[in-house]
């Protein structure tokens, strides 16, 4: 199944099982000579039918159609080595394609990294059904590597590679300047906030992100085109809304950190306030698998503080404790 948004620009629904996500908007640039998919679901075999049912329904050919990554998340790039062909690129940063190969050749593993925000021997023996580890690249891929500035064509369309990153190190956003139409990835979403967490060798994550939102508020875009959800706003009025976002949860960290002193990320994500489905969920009733990402969020606002002087830090045995300055 596939949905027309204008012109030869389509997107193909693609479920994300049991996931607050919902669904990844995977969109397609259709041409007769060369065609090009951004995004392409977990590797699962949910996505792999829906994402092969719309490309069929399109008569997208992948032996002449490349693929575009927005960063390295599962949900957007878990599928992408099976649905390319042998002359297919596979477009993405040099920064999270080699992040994502790391992972491969690797085992990428972050339970030591997760151990020091606090989480116990038991929740950290689970990081495997981590939907980022199950659903993530199974085969290696080639990749092709873009940079900000870089130029594609599909279509009819010239495509701008915009760096943004944040959500991840090397995210990027698609921007058609003739048309007014961006690609947003997971950089700007309208119905949900984006999730910022840490990352290796990628200091202040939080910092990088708004920076990249205040970079993105230049453009003239009249077609934004996110990959979950719907749009029901100007990409301005978003921007405002989630940099707002923001600084009300870093006023909260620091209000539990001075009730709270000497605590761990994952104890003060803990009495912070967290909503799932909609609703506000006590820690005792959250998912593992969003416990993950809640205290990534933490421990991102976390080093926001840390950066800018506003925390600091001691390490008890292997897990780190906060403390207002």
């Amino acid at each position: 199944m596939y949905n027309h948004i204008e012109g030869n620009i389509y997107t193909i629904p693609v479920p994300l099982p049991n996931n607050p996500l919902r669904c990844l908007n995977s969109y397609v640039i259709k041409d007769d000579k060369r065609s090009l998919v951004i995004d392409t679901g977990f590797r699962m075999p949910e996505c792999l039918e829906a994402m092969t049912t719309g490309l069929n329904e399109l008569d997208i050919d992948m032996n002449n159609a490349d693929i575009f990554l927005t960063h390295l998340h599962s949900d957007h790039s878990g599928l992408a080595p099976d649905l390319a062909s042998s002359s297919s690129h596979i477009f993405i940063s040099r920064t999270d394609g080699e992040m994502l190969l790391d992972g491969l050749t690797n085992s990428w593993d972050r339970t030591a990294e997760f151990r020091t925000y606090g989480f116990s021997a038991e929740e950290l023996s689970c990081w495997s059904d981590n939907p980022s580890q199950k659903y993530r690249q199974e085969k290696l891929a080639t990749f092709t590597y873009i940079a900000d500035g870089d130029i594609l064509e599909y279509g009819g369309h010239r495509l701008q590679a915009i760096s943004t990153p944040g959500h991840t190190p090397g995210h990027l956003c698609l921007y058609d300047r003739d048309n007014k139409i961006m690609f947003l990835g997971d950089h700007v979403l309208f119905n949900i906030t984006p999730n910022i967490t840490c990352w290796p060798n990628f200091p202040d994550p939080l910092g990088h992100y708004v920076h990249s939102l205040m970079d993105i508020s230049i453009y003239d875009i009249r077609l934004p085109l996110p990959a979950h959800r719907q749009v029901t706003s100007t990409v301005a009025e978003r921007v405002g809304t989630i940099i707002e976002h923001h600084g009300a949860r870093i006023r909260e960290l620091l209000d539990v950190l001075d009730v709270n002193p000497g605590s761990s990320t994952y104890e003060l994500a803990g009495k912070m306030t967290w909503r799932v489905h909609g609703k506000t969920n006590s820690w005792a009733d959250f998912p593992l698998t969003q416990k993950w990402f809640a205290v990534g969020e933490a421990a991102a606002h976390l080093e926001y503080l840390l950066a800018r002087n506003r925390v600091r830090r001691e390490l008890d045995g292997t897990i780190w404790r906060y403390y207002s300055v």
